[in-house]
């Protein structure tokens, strides 16, 4: 567990627990005011008397409304609550007060049939409907109709709803309006629980979610920890999973880069075996004639022109090796130079036909190109020199190599063709040719150091430009050398 888990964690967590709080605290307390609402709505009827309401809705059938109206006029002489009936133009039987503010709340929770015993709605012989509940005292209604019995007007004596008399037991004790406030209620809900559970969850799910973003980071830094370590062959595609975000591009990009960095050090050790081979046997040829000598000294001459030859040989194997190595590091060998690509052209193709003499081979070249470019002279020089010394090369005896220069169709980029009557190439080493000492089957030429067509793909590139190989239908190969130079100028000598 990093640092970036632990960061991503607590992030995630304080903020689901941020959210998780301030939803579930409005919800809490919005439950908590819908609910003390309906407690303030229940408060007004004493659903405690439900028994005296069935027992007055049960006189109608029998006496009617005047009925009922005598049943209520003599149970508000005795101790019971008063029982109130409402007609449905809002007026009381007996023309009792009512607050308007109470029925309207005996009426809504008649309507959501929250005590249907309590609460009561029935028909009489006038026509009328009468809600039938008890108010409680504490709303004012239990001073209004005092009993007369003891010493008062006499009326009926308190019966129990067993039809016992009251009159021997005590009377109740007052209702302390305070006690209302003792009364057992419906508590809201206690927000621990869903406080505590909403904390464990945003626990779980933020050391998840943590967990999801630092594993590929992990494991990518535990691959170049391995790359650096020399394990080119690691790879963490299969590590990602089946995950489509951007670590995953990632993964694959590490991928790529590690096939790329294995690429390349590959490439240098088989450089570094080729060069070491490419030096071994001129070195052997020097010592065998060092020793020819020593055993042989009358043909001191001619062993010290074949150790000239091999040395020559050696060192410009390593001038090409030097070329080579700084093109591959991107240092360019010499400056921006403004020159004229005809007369490039035209030194070139003589310094080649020169060396092409002792073998026959003719040099065809056609091209009337009259403009100055600004290249790197020595690049662009090496480059075509390279080209045009591997077709001589390659070309058989008393063949022809063809050269064609001109500017494509845009009028912006060079293109130079170099076509040879040689054996060509196997097609599955057309692209293999410009790399490093690259051997196609055929005997190598005497003067060549294995390295002119990689010093001229470098070059090219090193000029935007592009070089490419193919096989003439009639025989022989041809190298195609394109190279954009948009800041020509036509006609200048």
């Amino acid at each position: 567990m990093g640092r970036l888990f632990w960061k991503f964690f607590f992030a995630f967590w304080l903020a689901l627990l941020t959210a998780g709080i301030g939803v579930g605290t409005a919800v809490w307390l919005r439950h908590s005011a819908q609910q003390n609402q309906t407690t303030k709505q229940a408060d007004v009827v004493d659903v405690r008397r439900a028994s005296l309401v069935k027992l007055a809705a049960s006189t109608l059938p029998h006496g009617g409304v005047k009925g009922l109206h005598d049943f209520i006029q003599t149970l508000q002489n005795t101790r019971f609550p008063p029982i109130y009936a409402v007609d449905d133009t809002d007026r009381e039987l007996l023309g009792r007060p009512l607050a308007t503010g109470v029925l309207q709340q005996a009426r809504a929770l008649h309507r959501k049939n929250a005590y249907p015993d309590a609460i009561q709605m029935v028909a009489a012989d006038d026509g009328h409907r009468y809600l039938l509940f008890v108010p409680l005292p504490e709303h004012g209604f239990g001073d209004l109709f005092r009993p007369s019995f003891p010493g008062g007007n006499p009326g009926l004596p308190p019966m129990g709803f067993d039809g016992s008399i009251l009159g021997d037991r005590p009377p109740p004790p007052p209702r302390n309006p305070d006690d209302r406030s003792r009364s057992p209620r419906n508590e809201p809900p206690s927000p621990i629980l869903p406080i505590v559970s909403g904390c464990l969850a945003s626990l779980l799910f933020s050391g998840l979610l943590a967990w999801y973003f630092a594993k590929p980071i992990r494991s990518l830094r535990d691959a170049f920890n391995a790359v650096a370590q020399g394990r080119l062959n690691t790879r963490i595609g299969n590590a990602m999973g089946r995950r489509g975000d951007e670590l995953a591009d990632l993964g694959r990009y590490f991928d790529h880069m590690a096939q790329k960095i294995c690429s390349l050090i590959n490439a240098q050790q088989n450089l570094l075996h080729d060069v070491s081979h490419e030096l071994r046997s001129p070195l052997a040829r020097i010592q065998a004639a060092i020793g020819l000598a020593q055993q042989q000294p009358e043909k001191l001459p001619a062993t010290l022109e074949r150790i000239e030859r091999e040395s020559q040989r050696i060192s410009d194997l390593v001038g090409e090796l030097l070329m080579l190595s700084k093109l591959e590091a991107g240092v360019a060998p010499g400056k921006i130079d403004r020159i004229n690509l005809a007369d490039l052209l035209a030194d070139i193709v003589a310094d080649v036909r020169f060396e092409a003499e002792p073998k026959r081979v003719e040099l065809s070249y056609h091209g009337d190109i009259d403009a100055v470019i600004e290249c790197q002279s020595e690049l662009l020089h090496r480059a075509i020199e390279n080209v045009l010394r591997n077709a001589v090369q390659h070309c058989k005896t008393a063949g022809t190599v063809l050269i064609a220069a001109d500017f494509g169709s845009d009028n912006r980029r060079l293109r130079i063709r170099v076509d040879d009557d040689g054996p060509g190439v196997a097609d599955q080493d057309l692209t293999a040719i410009f790399q490093p000492f690259f051997r196609s089957g055929q005997p190598q030429k005497p003067h060549s150091t294995g390295l002119g067509l990689t010093i001229a793909h470098r070059a090219v590139e090193a000029h935007g430009g592009s070089i490419s190989a193919s096989n003439r239908p009639k025989g022989g190969l041809s190298v195609l050398i394109e190279i954009p130079f948009p800041t020509r100028q036509a006609n200048e000598r």
